[in-house]
């Protein structure tokens, strides 16, 4: 097995592993443009074969999109999965719509900036029936944070904030179509879509 030849890597190696595993079973996502995933980002690369013998174990899959620079722990038995409350899936549809309309102007990664009044202003051009409340918004933005969809770049109770939605966001809406988000939420506020399942160990 792979795994007993982790055994005669250096310490720091196995210790790096052990922490890595930990974090892909806590927030299911990295991001190379995320600072604090840039090196977890490579080691995955380096030492994937690893990673996957012990992942397969445990019926997840591990899948390194090197053109967008993301990894995703996937379970192919759809378990431990979090279903997003109907705002929390409202606004990650908005940040998949604002980061493939941002994403033309993007040049230098597959990282894209808006601010938080962006995401206000789309909510508001659907016109739901009701606005969303400030607690809400930064709840969902707290929650997408933790499996690094995004960053922020100042204080999230601050209109002006800006964030950093990461590439990730296609691994967890894979759309052809953009305009698939925007009938999906229409169908939503309709009451003939269901809330985002995420899957997450």
């Amino acid at each position: 097995m792979l795994l007993e030849q982790l055994s005669a890597q250096p310490r720091d190696v196995q210790e790096t592993f052990q922490k890595i595993c930990n974090q892909l079973l806590s927030c299911n996502y990295l991001s190379r443009d995320k600072k604090d995933n840039t090196k977890q980002y490579y080691f995955v690369v380096n030492y994937k074969q690893f990673f996957d013998e012990f992942f397969a174990i445990l019926g997840d899959e591990v899948i390194i999109n090197n053109e967008l620079g993301c990894i995703q722990l996937k379970n192919n038995y759809s378990q431990g999965s979090l279903k997003l409350k109907k705002e929390e899936t409202y606004i990650i549809l908005i940040l998949r719509i604002l980061y493939q309309e941002k994403l033309i102007n993007t040049t230098l990664n597959n990282t894209v900036q808006i601010t938080i009044d962006e995401i206000h202003n789309k909510y508001q051009s659907f016109g739901f029936k009701r606005k969303i409340f400030k607690t809400e918004l930064l709840s969902a933005l707290r929650l997408f944070k933790k499996y690094n969809i995004i960053d922020n770049l100042g204080d999230m109770q601050m209109s002006s904030t800006k964030l950093l939605i990461f590439s990730t966001i296609t691994l967890l809406i894979p759309v052809m179509n953009i305009q698939e988000c925007y009938n999906y939420i229409i169908q939503l506020e309709n009451g003939k879509g269901d809330e985002i399942d995420e899957t997450v160990n």
